[in-house]
């Protein structure tokens, strides 16, 4: 994480922590020997306060807002006032920190009203096809188009209507509504209803038998078979990759089996909490649960590349997407699946197969990694013949050609290469092994991220990050913002060591 350009300052600023408007609720003169609990306590009332009443806009959130110039909002776009992102770090992070930080401060039930605010954000943001799309727009006409499910009153804009599984953007959604639905006690009809809403549309959209998603959807889905991956014809790549590979399908992407941009672990999540949450719902969850856990595992690869695809065609082979995602081993997926699969074997270790999976595909992925066991290609050549570990990007010019470099692509706004999360994954294999708790950060981490947060907070209620706009946010002005993934990441933070301190970390409070 970059340290912000006030870190230096922070002495100061603690020293005028007792008589700044931002002083924390209840904290004394004596700073120093205040306990870290207490302080935590402070931080997250205070951000929490101040994130919803100055940063917020219809109760909703962008990715970056000028610390200077709260009007100055940016999400993927540059969004007006009217304009929340739902996608990831957006509203639906927000929301689920807000939630935490009212379960563990229940004393401030300001805290639930903020979840609530920002759920009813989310609430405006839902499609009628049942789940959302990357962002919402609060204006009479919006500019950002969508079938709005409490607002529209007629759609005709053809693709707008299609909920998004993308970038995790429904599952992020839901799994906020779901929470604060919990929250408030399941009697908040309009949060109620927007989640039993989604809750039955998404069970309409996992292929039956076949047991995965697509990208998106804009109603129910039709059966797939129960494939296991293969390989392409022709692989190799004496013959180019857009002769050995079909690049035109009777299908578009978004429509088939995908694992794009680490969907396999938010739909675990979202359907962890749809079961634990709903229990006369329950056996429906576990077993759309079970079904994807067995898609994951067809479609991971046979040898000599067990690992996964980005997605797959009618046939569960690799496919095509957009012009630079081509048929391949996907590094970043690889290691998304990975985490998903053992995640579902903590959830249920009667069934083995989703753990040893795993291993298998360590096997294989530890043996073509590099810079020191730093770095996975984003993707890596097919070959059902030899472990091939040859990573590319690809180029649109007359087709699709292949670029083998090491050199950095020409289209920078993609992640080309991917931080190795091996060795981390192959730790929570081996434990797995005779734990299957749920894997928690150490207490002594929990108290030293939570002192972080704490010592971070300019004015004792918000996180300050310079920003230097590059690529489609060029346009934004350089300088200090409010960040939201930095602002959910320390507000979760502080609300789990509130919580820990009374159970399992009581050691840490101080």
């Amino acid at each position: 994480m970059k340290k912000h350009l006030a870190l230096a300052l922070l002495p100061v600023l603690s020293a005028l922590a007792c008589v700044s408007p931002g002083v924390e609720f209840g904290e004394s003169e004596q700073a120093a020997t205040t306990p870290l609990r207490q302080k935590a306590l402070g931080r997250m009332r205070n951000a929490a306060k101040y994130f919803h009443d100055n940063v917020a806009r219809h109760g909703g959130y962008a990715w970056h807002h000028n610390a200077t110039n709260l009007s100055e909002r940016w999400g993927d776009i540059q969004l007006d006032e009217d304009q929340i992102m739902i996608q990831s770090p957006g509203t639906s992070d927000v929301t689920i920190a807000f939630v935490e930080a009212a379960l563990a401060d229940p004393a401030t039930p300001a805290l639930k009203t903020y979840a609530l605010d920002a759920a009813m954000a989310l609430r405006h943001g839902q499609v009628k096809s049942g789940g959302w799309r990357l962002y919402a727009d609060f204006k009479p006409t919006p500019l950002l188009r969508a079938c709005y499910l409490n607002t529209t009153a007629s759609c005709g804009c053809g693709g707008c209507t299609m909920t998004v599984y993308d970038d995790q953007v429904t599952q992020n959604a839901l799994i906020a509504m779901m929470r604060t639905d919990q929250l408030l006690g399941f009697a908040n009809t309009a949060i109620s209803g927007s989640s039993a809403y989604a809750r039955a549309r998404v069970e309409t959209s996992q292929f039956p038998t076949n047991g995965g998603f697509p990208q998106g959807f804009a109603g129910p889905v039709a059966a797939r078979p129960a494939l296991s991956a293969s390989y392409p014809p022709s692989i190799g790549t004496s013959c180019g990759l857009a002769n050995c590979y079909a690049n035109s399908y009777t299908n578009e992407y978004w429509d088939d089996p995908t694992l794009n941009d680490n969907l396999a672990t938010s739909f675990v999540e979202m359907l962890y909490w749809a079961k634990e949450l709903y229990p006369s719902q329950a056996a429906t969850y576990q077993s759309m649960r079970t079904a994807f856990g067995d898609f994951l595992r067809r479609a991971q690869m046979p040898q000599p590349q067990p690992a996964w695809a980005q997605q797959y065609d009618l046939q569960m082979q690799p496919r095509w997407a957009r012009s630079w995602e081509a048929p391949a081993i996907a590094g970043q997926e690889s290691q998304d699946v990975m985490w998903a699969l053992l995640r579902l074997y903590q959830l249920d270790p009667g069934v083995p197969a989703n753990r040893a999976a795993v291993g298998t595909a360590l096997a294989y992925l530890e043996s073509v990694d590099y810079v020191n066991d730093t770095l996975l290609s984003r993707y890596i050549e097919l070959d059902d013949t030899s472990p091939s570990n040859i990573g590319f990007y690809t180029v649109k010019a007359g087709g699709y050609p292949v670029r083998f470099s090491t050199a950095p692509p020409t289209y920078q706004n993609y992640g080309w290469e991917v931080p190795s999360q091996l060795a981390a994954i192959r730790a929570e294999y081996d434990r797995l092994a005779t734990d299957t708790t749920v894997m928690k950060r150490s207490c002594q981490q929990l108290r030293a991220d939570t002192a972080q947060a704490v010592d971070a907070a300019v004015n004792n209620e918000r996180w300050i990050t310079p920003y230097s706009p590059g690529g489609p946010r060029s346009g934004a002005t350089p300088g200090d913002y409010l960040d939201t993934s930095t602002f959910v990441r320390n507000l979760r933070t502080l609300a789990e060591f509130v919580t820990r301190t009374t159970t399992d970390c009581t050691a840490w409070n101080y």
